[in-house]
């Protein structure tokens, strides 16, 4: 019998440099994929990761949780509401019209005269510098007639422009008066939604059963569908708006973000610089103002054409990222005010974004909760869960999924400084 013969061919040379045996080599594949990129996604790290932040040991490649919670609550209805109040009526004042030195009543808009009564004094101030006090004899409609302290006609004080404030003091009353008419402030309903939010993943059992040299391929898409995920609640964090699609019998709820009631909200400190330099003294006064209440430990957010400046001018060195040091997954520094100290915080998605490219941000996470639906033995924090197929199905899915939200308890302590570099 005869044996078949192989097609042997002569290689003359180095044997088997070419491609004719790369079929039966061996592959080397790399494995490493990257998930989780803390540094990229800095709000939904702390909000799925219990609240807290990462951070890494010297020498670890595995992240620590460590820092301050992020205030989390179960909530029992998708509309989620609070009352707000303040105790002052305002905390300044403008002049509706210039005010010269021997004026005997001040203009005021209409929304503001009611905030006033005989017998309140008045702190005067303008752009030199001076102060002046006085006494309001009455109120009528937009306007304020103003004396001396002592009751005398007003005939040296100090010039003021529109742009000028003035403050209401103390209410000053005569011996043996009669009590004076009562103003005070109302409170406000705030609301939010909360949001229906998922990413869904997914494989054929025959894709499952193939040898795949990063591990179980099943397990690769979750991880993917994750990151995803964490890419929509950041950028539901800072430009959700708080909407609910009715027409339908099935509503679709909009949580409100950051920017949507950092601009609702009324008294917010934002301030555009777009056309103007950012100097040292124009970005304290921003934080110095922001700073006045809340927690004396905020977070500054920004992006590359916000953060660099502030490098510039000599402050604490800006470093991202580093897989060693710090929170949020990049190295914090911190900008130190007479009112607080401010984390500096990158945000790649203010880069990748137009309309907030040269953004400084500031968040208080004091006054900041996130909300997930849960009752009646349902939770819809953010978690996992296994899809039902039909039967006979040849294919797994499942889906990440919650009904969550934000809820900013004041904007006071929070603001915005815009179009750095524009």
């Amino acid at each position: 019998m005869n044996m078949p013969t192989p097609n042997i061919g002569v290689i003359a040379g180095t044997p088997n440099t070419g491609l004719e045996n790369s079929a039966v080599m061996i592959r080397d594949v790399d494995p490493m994929l990257y998930f989780f990129e803390l540094d990229k996604h800095p709000i939904a790290s702390m909000v799925l990761s219990d609240g807290m932040n990462l951070q890494y040991r010297d020498g670890s490649v595995v992240p620590q949780i460590t820092g301050k919670p992020l205030k989390k609550r179960a909530r029992k209805n998708y509309k989620v509401e609070h009352l707000e109040d303040q105790v002052n009526l305002a905390d300044y004042y403008k002049p509706t019209a210039a005010v010269t030195a021997a004026a005997t009543s001040l203009t005021v808009s209409s929304t503001d005269d009611d905030h006033f009564r005989a017998g309140d004094v008045l702190l005067l101030t303008n752009a030199s510098g001076q102060t002046e006090r006085t006494i309001i004899a009455s109120v009528a409609a937009n306007t304020l007639n103003i004396t001396d302290t002592d009751g005398g006609t007003r005939t040296a004080g100090i010039v003021m422009t529109t742009g000028d404030k003035f403050f209401r003091m103390e209410n000053a009353r005569a011996e043996d008066s009669t009590a004076p008419v009562i103003r005070t402030t109302k409170r406000a309903e705030i609301y939010n939604y909360l949001e229906i939010i998922s990413e869904t993943y997914g494989l054929t059992k025959t894709r499952r059963a193939v040898s795949d040299y990063n591990g179980d391929p099943y397990l690769l898409e979750k991880r993917k569908a994750f990151s995803r995920l964490m890419t929509q609640l950041e950028q539901m964090f800072w430009f959700g708006t708080r909407d609910v699609a009715s027409s339908t019998s099935n509503p679709v709820y909009h949580s409100g973000g950051w920017k949507y009631w950092v601009e609702t909200y009324s008294d917010v400190e934002i301030r555009d610089m777009a056309g103007f330099s950012l100097t040292k003294a124009e970005l304290m006064s921003f934080l110095g103002s922001v700073a006045r209440g809340g927690s004396t430990r905020k977070v500054l957010v920004g992006g590359m054409r916000g953060l660099t400046p502030i490098y510039n001018m000599g402050f604490e060195h800006v470093q991202v990222p580093s897989f060693k040091i710090g929170e949020f997954g990049v190295q914090i520094d911190r900008v130190r005010t007479a009112n607080g100290i401010f984390d500096l915080v990158y945000e790649p998605l203010f880069d990748e974004i137009d309309v907030m490219s040269g953004s400084l941000c500031v968040v208080d996470f004091d006054k900041l909760q996130f909300n997930y639906l849960a009752g009646n033995g349902v939770n819809l924090d953010i978690h996992d869960e296994t899809q039902l197929l039909a039967d006979g199905a040849l294919a797994d899915k499942g889906q990440y999924v919650g009904q969550v939200g934000f809820t900013f308890e004041t904007l006071k302590t929070m603001g915005w400084l815009k179009n750095i570099g524009a």
